[in-house]
């Protein structure tokens, strides 16, 4: 073992208690099962790309900077502003978009409830459903394109998109009809809904939107009560 490693084994001996290597970064585990569903991508070191659209933090519940820091690199896309100037210092090989995404080019209210806030939103009924929306300061005025214009002008950096990753509290089946599904179609899918149970996901829309392109649910976990991310897959890609 070399100095370096000896040395960050001790460090975590003497914070954890335990020597352990492996670090996840998302809000409720969403990058570890992603890592179980890309083990052969990440073995290869071969490097894969992302498109995290509600990307919030460089890292801080992050689904992607896993991924980043394994080699791949991706689109960030998220609507608050002031966002992407953390994401330009720490992941400068990404492409780093401050818009929204809507199923149409649009300037909408954004609602705004505070820099450090993962609950920002285009959906006012989201926010009022959680109980949130007595914590809107503001309304801002945010343009909005749909996720195949910016995917066309980008499409230069990329072969195939390995991972697409939606968080936007509630404004998730806007995003998906955004996309052109038969020019770019993600292997793996990961979307926060809200949703309870495994059975509430057959009577969401977005879900069936989804399951109905050919895509299949292999994971949900729990963020909130009624809130949880869920992974779909690509019905052809083998993991």
């Amino acid at each position: 073992m070399g100095l370096i490693k000896k040395i960050k084994s001790l460090i975590r001996k003497t914070i954890l208690g335990y020597d352990i290597s492996t670090y996840f970064f998302s809000h409720s585990g969403e990058d570890a099962m992603l890592q179980a569903i890309f083990s052969k991508k990440l073995a290869s070191k071969t490097g894969g790309f992302f498109v995290d659209i509600g990307a919030y933090h460089p890292y801080k519940e992050s689904n992607t900077y896993l991924f980043y820091i394994n080699g791949w690199r991706g689109i960030n896309i998220d609507a608050r502003p002031g966002s992407m100037e953390a994401f330009k210092k720490i992941r400068p090989r990404d492409i780093n978009l401050e818009i929204g995404i809507g199923v149409k080019e649009d300037i909408l209210p954004y609602y705004f409830i505070s820099d450090d806030s993962s609950m920002n939103s285009f959906s006012k009924d989201n926010l009022l459903r959680l109980g949130m929306y007595e914590f809107v300061k503001k309304e801002i005025p945010i343009k909005v394109l749909p996720l195949n214009q910016i995917l066309d002008k980008h499409a230069n950096s990329f072969d195939t998109i390995d991972l697409l990753t939606i968080d936007v509290e509630g404004f998730d089946l806007e995003v998906v009809k955004s996309n052109n599904w038969s020019k770019y179609r993600p292997k793996v899918i990961v979307v926060e809904l809200y949703c309870r149970t495994i059975e509430d996901l057959f009577t969401n829309e977005t879900a069936n939107y989804l399951r109905e392109l050919g895509y299949e649910i292999v994971a949900k976990n729990v963020i909130l009560r009624d809130v949880a991310s869920v992974i779909f897959v690509d019905h052809h890609f083998e993991y």
